[in-house]
C-alpha cells in the first residue's frame, strides 16, 4: 500500500492578532493498492491535521473498500475554526506563511481488514503519517505530491 498527499490548498484563511487560526484546509489522498490478490476494508478513518505538533484540526472519512491493483483518490477537508495557537507557533506559523506555504503533518489512521477470495482478516491499526506543504500562493491547487509514512 502506497500513500502520498496531492492537491493541497488553503481557503479562508485567517490569523487574528491575538492568534486565533480560522482556514480550511484542503487535501488529496492518493492511496494505490499494487497487490494483485488482497482488497482492503477502510473502516474507521480519523484524519488530524498539525502544525509543529499543535493539533489544528481534525476530521473523519467515510468507511470504503478499495480492490487489488487500485488506486483510490480521497478529498479531505480539514477546518481550522478558532483554533488558538501557542505564541511560538503562531509566530512560526506566520514566518512559514509569509515565505509562501506551510509545513503541515497529516496523521491518518484507520481500522483496516484485507479480503483475500472470499477469505477477510481481523481489524488491523493502519497509520499513515504525511508532512505535505502547503501553499498560500493565490489560494490555488499546489500539484506537487508528497510520498506518505506507514505504518501496519
Amino acid at each position: 500500500m502506497i500513500y502520498s498527499i496531492e492537491n493541497t490548498s488553503v481557503h479562508n484563511y485567517n490569523l487574528t492578532n491575538d492568534n486565533h487560526l480560522y482556514a480550511n484546509f484542503k487535501f488529496g489522498l492518493r492511496a494505490y493498492n499494487p497487490n494483485k490478490r488482497i482488497s482492503i476494508y477502510y473502516d474507521n478513518i480519523e484524519v488530524k491535521l498539525f502544525f509543529n505538533s499543535q493539533p489544528i484540526s481534525i476530521n473523519s472519512v467515510q468507511p470504503f473498500f478499495q480492490p487489488h491493483r487500485n488506486v483510490t483518490r480521497l478529498d479531505l477537508s480539514l477546518p481550522a475554526k478558532d483554533v488558538v495557537l501557542y505564541d511560538e507557533i503562531a509566530h512560526d506559523f506566520k514566518t512559514e506563511r509569509s515565505a509562501g506555504a506551510v509545513e503541515v503533518e497529516v496523521k491518518i489512521r484507520a481500522k483496516i481488514r484485507f479480503k483475500v477470495g472470499v477469505w477477510k482478516s481481523g481489524h488491523r491499526t493502519l497509520k499513515i503519517l504525511c508532512t505535505p506543504k502547503v501553499s498560500f500562493s493565490n489560494y490555488r491547487r499546489s500539484s506537487k505530491s508528497y510520498p506518505c509514512d506507514v505504518d501496519l
